[in-house]
């Protein structure tokens, strides 16, 4: 038995960075003790544009086809944008109004707020006891969601990291993997929810519900593909 979820997101970085979130939310939140793997929905629908427009353009593709074949090969889907994209995510919410196999997570910038707001693995995958002083991660104010530039922070700290042999810039994404890795199964949802208040929240209880309604409903993994024509 196990649970397929499907991701529609932006770019690579938030498709090495959502899996471990979404399995963290399945065990701990929802009381999924079976495998959940977590796929591409890109591939599924053989498209390859990115970005908010591609988002855009894959919900609708998988809305006009579910209305004519009504099984998908995932539970559900997560759908994920940043808060920039403010009209694609009202014609998102429109879209799968009333369907229960979709969630829009919203990351109040980019992904990597909320990676950010896992200090403790952060600062543990960076081999740092303390975050460098000098750096915006080390401010006493800081709180992750409100930082307009998460990765910027993330090359500040990257830079000063012995572990390391690069730094992040405007995104690497052999580092988004190598922390993911060490993220699976290890996320602090609750620090979290602290450090990206408003937006992280309720990206968790609606996560959780779609994972509660795929086990009343019997978890199964569906093979096959659809006519996407």
């Amino acid at each position: 038995m196990s649970t397929r979820v499907g991701i529609i997101a932006e770019g690579p970085i938030d498709l090495a960075l959502l899996p471990p979130i979404l399995r963290k939310l399945a065990e701990e939140r929802a009381g999924v003790s079976w495998p959940v793997q977590i796929a591409d929905a890109f591939e599924w629908l053989q498209m390859r544009p990115r970005g908010h427009g591609g988002v855009w353009m894959a919900i609708r593709r998988i809305v006009r086809v579910l209305q004519h074949q009504p099984e998908m090969p995932y539970a559900f889907i997560v759908i994920l944008l940043d808060r920039r994209t403010q009209k694609i995510q009202k014609k998102v919410r429109k879209l799968i109004a009333g369907k229960d196999r979709f969630v829009l997570a919203v990351a109040q910038e980019e992904i990597e707020a909320w990676w950010l707001g896992d200090r403790t693995n952060t600062l543990a995958w960076l081999d740092f006891r303390n975050p460098p002083a000098g750096t915006r991660y080390a401010a006493a104010d800081y709180l992750a969601e409100r930082h307009d530039k998460p990765k910027r922070t993330l090359h500040e700290l990257t830079e000063q990291s012995a572990r390391l042999d690069r730094v992040y810039g405007e995104g690497n994404l052999d580092l988004a993997r190598d922390f993911a890795e060490r993220w699976d199964g290890n996320v602090r949802l609750k620090e979290i929810e602290t450090q990206c208040p408003q937006q992280f929240p309720p990206f968790c209880r609606e996560t959780t519900q779609a994972f509660r309604r795929t086990k009343s409903r019997g978890s199964r993994l569906v093979q096959g593909t659809l006519g996407l024509n």
